[in-house]
This record gives C-alpha cells, sequence and structure tokens, in this order.
C-alpha cells in the first residue's frame, strides 16, 4: 500500500513529538548571537551636499536668536561707558543678525574661491582674510601698480 500524504504528515508529527520530549537530555546548543543591524553609512561627502542644498533653500537664520542677542548685548556693554546702559529694540537685533550672516556666509564664499582658485578643496585659516578683502584689496593693488609705472 502506498503512503498517502495523510501518513507522511503523521509521522513528521511523530518526530517532532520524540524531538520535543527528548530534548532536555540532549545539551544545550549555543544559539547564533544576532548581531544588530548598522545603520547605512554614506559615502564621505554625500550628508554634506545634501546639508548644503537644504541650507541654500532656506531662508531662516543660522545663529540662534538668544545667543547672538546675548553676544551683541555683551559687546555693547564692554564698549559702552560704565554705568551707562545701551537698549536695543527686536527689529534692530534681528535686522543686525541677518546682516552679520549675510557678511559671514559671503566672506565663507569667497574663501572658497580663493580656495578653488589655489586648486584646494579645504578653506585655509589665511584665505579668509584675503577674501574678507574682496574688490578692495584689487583696486589698491592696481592703484600700486599703475602708481610704481609712472
Amino acid at each position: 500500500m502506498a503512503r498517502t500524504k495523510h501518513a507522511v504528515a503523521a509521522t513528521t508529527a511523530q518526530k517532532r513529538l520524540r524531538f520535543e520530549l527528548s530534548s532536555p537530555l540532549r545539551p544545550p546548543q549555543a544559539q547564533p548571537e544576532r548581531r544588530e543591524k548598522r545603520p547605512y553609512r554614506f559615502r564621505p561627502g554625500t550628508v554634506v551636499l545634501r546639508e548644503i542644498r537644504r541650507y541654500q533653500k532656506s531662508t531662516a537664520l543660522l545663529i540662534p536668536l538668544a545667543r547672538f542677542v546675548r553676544l551683541v548685548r555683551e559687546i555693547t556693554q564692554d564698549l559702552s561707558k560704565p554705568g551707562e546702559f545701551l537698549r536695543w529694540t527686536p527689529q534692530a537685533l534681528v535686522a543686525l543678525q541677518e546682516a552679520a550672516e549675510y557678511e559671514m556666509v559671503d566672506q565663507l564664499e569667497r574663501a572658497n574661491l580663493c580656495a578653488i582658485h589655489a586648486k584646494r578643496v579645504t578653506i585655509k585659516g589665511h584665505a579668509a582674510p584675503e577674501a574678507s578683502r574682496g574688490e578692495k584689496a584689487l583696486v589698491i593693488h592696481r592703484e600700486q601698480d599703475s602708481g610704481g609705472t609712472n
């Protein structure tokens, strides 16, 4: 008589039951340790470029307002006469912060152009003062060159 699927299932069930009953007698096997899956690592520079695009799209101020206000008040207190207290309106502080951030971004862009011109990728510390002068430094150099040839 040929076996049927029903009979095969019964025999595997009997084997499984026998294995489960005999498991306390068998030495415990070490279960393989499950490693935690590491987070995906992007290539160097990918996240930086994503952040650059994000900040270029936004119009929000980058420096926290409270810290900037604290710095401005500290500087004005140091520069004012003793006992004199200068007050700032909120609109003036926001305008000052926008101007300061614009100037910093402009200076970093110029320093980046200097680095690209020197065939570098990294902004060097000595390139920032040169870049901050911008067109003024170029005009001074032209005046000196033209003045010496006469």
